[in-house]
């Protein structure tokens, strides 16, 4: 058996690299506003006193953006491995070894992008679902792909819609102390976020770096909500690629026209009401809105994800200038982050409460615009961007080439 090589430009699906491409785009458009606010603040729901804009803006970001890319990032992950392991079996090589020293590197991207440049990295929780999915899911047939996907993106609503049943049967008096448990916890929340939100804008570098660890502490108490479906999002995209639909989606055309259509006439009119719901609910405080919200948005952003998907292999021939940023997809992410937590933390230029949300839309499609471009220019020249070379060659314990060859 052969020892596993890096995959050549030639053996890229192009399909892949363009949804990449427009993944990262709507993850900038959700990530922004995580940049501009603490970590903990997604559990607090609508920041109050925002202007029509400016809330219109939020709003409209949360119905489509929020919860619908980090799913299509989460496939195509997916996707990486089982057209990795596909190729490997093809020719003779060696997998496991090299792929779990893959996620080894990757994790150590993530705890470096967590801890000294933004906390809402998904480097790290990638890097440590696709060791579960390696350890309880590397051999399943493809029947059982989606059957166990939709247990796990279904899991944490049926976690949640339990506590509220549990919570509706608490005797009335009960029920009162238990409201004001609530009330103290989501105090202590916001206290928690306004404090992160003074080291984030005032702060040195070495005091984010502590609020960041405090960070990672948060969202690990809560990995129920979150590990559970990304495996789901893996799963669909291992699914997509070994039943040949994402590697040749010319034979399978009616298979995405039919999803598109299941995610923009359901999905999205679902993530509207989810949307609507939620807004103006905390995460924190069970009530039968919120309750309504979340059972709408455990069906309809997967759905509307799972549209965008479709759409974008539909009209794949006339996106791709955006297959070269989604070629560098690590490295734009890393800069993403890099670039504007610079920009907004106080220990970079401190512009974080001079920039209205109303702008996030503006930004973004500035910013990414630039990344496309960027990444053009640098793939004439390199075979990876410069993250891509390192994860490679620390996979495969050798330099990898860099440079392209002449002619």
């Amino acid at each position: 058996m052969t020892a596993l090589s890096p995959v050549t430009a030639g053996d890229r699906l192009d399909q892949l690299d363009i949804l990449r491409g427009f993944a990262l785009f709507g993850i900038l458009m959700v990530n922004f506003e995580y940049f501009l606010n603490p970590i903990q603040s997604v559990v607090l729901g609508y920041a109050g006193g925002l202007q029509s804009a400016d809330a219109g803006v939020d709003l409209g970001i949360k119905i489509l953006a929020e919860g619908k890319f980090y799913p299509l990032f989460s496939m195509l992950f997916g996707a990486g491995f089982a057209l990795m392991y596909e190729r490997a079996v093809e020719r003779g090589q060696g997998f496991w070894s090299v792929y779990l020293r893959r996620l080894m590197v990757l994790l150590a991207f993530g705890l470096v992008h967590m801890l000294l440049i933004w906390s809402g990295d998904i480097l790290l929780t990638y890097a440590l679902v696709a060791f579960l999915m390696v350890l309880f899911f590397r051999r399943t047939p493809a029947s059982r792909l989606p059957k166990w996907a939709v247990v796990f993106l279904l899991l944490p609503t049926v976690v949640q819609l339990g506590l509220f049943g549990l919570l509706a049967l608490v005797p009335a008096d009960a029920a009162v102390e238990v409201q004001q448990q609530f009330a103290t916890e989501l105090a202590s929340t916001r206290e928690i976020v306004a404090q992160a939100a003074a080291i984030y804008a005032n702060g040195s570098f070495i005091e984010a770096v502590g609020q960041r660890l405090d960070d990672l502490l948060f969202l690990l108490s809560s990995f129920l909500f979150w590990i559970p479906p990304i495996l789901g999002f893996f799963l669909i995209g291992r699914w997509l690629i070994v039943t040949g639909r994402l590697a040749d989606p010319e034979r399978h055309a009616d298979f995405f026209s039919t999803l598109m259509k299941l995610g923009f006439l359901l999905g999205l009119p679902l993530s509207v009401l989810a949307g609507w719901l939620i807004w103006q609910e905390n995460l924190i405080q069970p009530t039968a809105r919120l309750a309504l919200g979340s059972a709408c948005l455990a069906f309809g952003a997967p759905l509307l994800a799972l549209g965008y998907l479709a759409t974008v292999v539909l009209n794949r021939h006339r996106l791709t200038w955006l297959a070269p940023a989604g070629r560098m997809a690590l490295t734009n992410y890393l800069m993403q982050s890099l670039f504007w937590t610079w920009m907004i933390y106080g220990y970079g230029l401190g512009l974080g409460p001079r920039i209205p949300p109303a702008l996030t839309p503006v930004l973004v499609a500035a910013f990414f615009a630039l990344q496309i471009v960027v990444s053009r220019l640098w793939l004439e020249r390199f075979r990876f961007g410069p993250a891509e070379w390192l994860w490679r060659s620390l996979t495969y314990l050798r330099v990898q080439p860099m440079r392209k060859a002449p002619g």
